[in-house]
């Protein structure tokens, strides 16, 4: 199966380098701009994280497409941390435990990198399961959501490579066990 993991276009909060996981925004002026130059992959199926961002972007690169949402694709809820940035937590002994911890304790009021983990598995799987290995399916989910899903079923199991730029993303291919990353979007 042929798999378009696409980051949704950027938010204001994005622009202000805000952690918004859970927080709903729309996408901004600029994002929506960015998003009208963007050549769709062709696909057969779109799913779409329940966030706004997610299916405004949705709706602009795939105008005539029926959008299945996907709660599980979701963004990490950041609890505490949503709305902020680095330099206004960077003294905060929460956050820099979190920081020391790699995601590995959840942000105060937030979901722990495991229970992302498990949760963004689990509505891939689910996706993937109506799918054949002809079909090409595109998910217009998150940056967390990406990266998450990529260091899980990717060979490499590296996190941070798979930064994906508003409205940019990662061609793969998915065999069933593991997801090989052809190119990016």
């Amino acid at each position: 199966m042929t798999v378009f993991l696409i980051r949704h276009g950027q938010t204001r909060g994005n622009l202000e380098r805000r952690y918004i996981g859970s927080t709903d925004q729309r996408l901004c002026a600029r994002g929506r701009e960015a998003l009208e130059a963007v050549r769709p992959p062709a696909a057969d199926a779109l799913y779409v994280s329940p966030m706004l961002r997610c299916r405004e972007t949705a709706a602009i690169l795939y105008p005539d497409m029926e959008q299945t949402v996907v709660p599980g694709l979701q963004e990490t809820d950041m609890g505490a941390f949503e709305g902020h940035t680095y330099a206004e937590l960077k003294d905060d002994i929460f956050y820099q435990a979190w920081l020391e911890s790699s995601g590995d304790i959840a942000p105060p009021g937030g979901e722990r990198k495991e229970e992302v983990r498990i949760r963004v598995l689990e509505a891939f799987r689910s996706v993937a399961a109506r799918h054949g290995p002809e079909d090409a399916a595109a998910l217009v989910v998150h940056g967390g959501t990406i990266m998450t899903l990529l260091e899980a079923l990717e060979p490499s199991h590296e996190y941070y490579r798979w930064q994906a730029p508003n409205g940019g993303g990662f061609c793969c291919t998915w065999d069933g066990t593991e997801i090989k990353v052809e190119g990016e979007l």
